[in-house]
């Protein structure tokens, strides 16, 4: 099998080039924002013969858009039979983790995440606090949201400091954010 790898190269370094959102942009730009857990993931190629990765989403909370019981998101690169190609920090999931995802262009954009890995957050249960919190892509905890940015946890702490946000929390956020749009801290006037 032949493995092609795509990334913008940028000096030494493989990345991929993402404008930063904040989390009025988030909330705005989503088509969909539901929180779900992964359960099938498969390669293959796509409609238009493009090899693709479809993670499967159930047991969803719709926080906005429609969905039906499952969502099923299409990622550009995967294993198609012919050859994989792997794109560099697109986000990976495995079955059985929760997320709590913001959804735009499933089926058209090479990620369909609103920022790539910002639009993806995991969810975990929580022992000391008996709740589900949330994480950011990375396993960071989220600490909340201030003027318009979403507060992680420093690099390195194990986690320590303030208390994560639950998820009852950052849901309680993204309703706020729906009714009464803040504007993104990023706007031009």
């Amino acid at each position: 099998m032949l493995l092609l790898t795509l990334s913008v190269w940028t000096g030494s370094t493989h990345a991929m080039v993402v404008v930063k959102r904040d989390f009025p942009e988030l909330v705005a730009r989503a088509n969909q924002i539901v929180i779900g857990t992964v359960t099938a993931i498969t390669e293959g190629d796509d409609a238009t013969g493009s090899p693709s990765t479809f993670v499967t989403f159930s047991d969803l909370s719709v926080l906005k858009g429609d969905v039906g019981s499952e969502l099923t998101l299409r990622f550009a690169g995967g294993g198609s039979g012919r050859y994989a190609v792997r794109i560099p920090d697109l986000p990976t999931f495995v079955v059985g983790e929760r997320a709590l995802l913001f959804v735009a262009g499933n089926g058209r954009d090479i990620c369909p995440l609103v920022g790539v890995w910002q639009g993806r957050f995991r969810v975990r249960y929580d022992a000391d606090l008996g709740l589900e919190v949330v994480d950011g892509h990375d396993g960071r905890p989220v600490r909340g949201v201030q003027r318009g940015e979403v507060q992680l946890a420093e690099p390195g702490t194990g986690g320590g400091g303030a208390a994560p946000l639950t998820l009852d929390a950052f849901r309680q956020l993204i309703a706020d954010q729906l009714a009464a749009p803040q504007p993104s801290a990023r706007s031009v006037p």
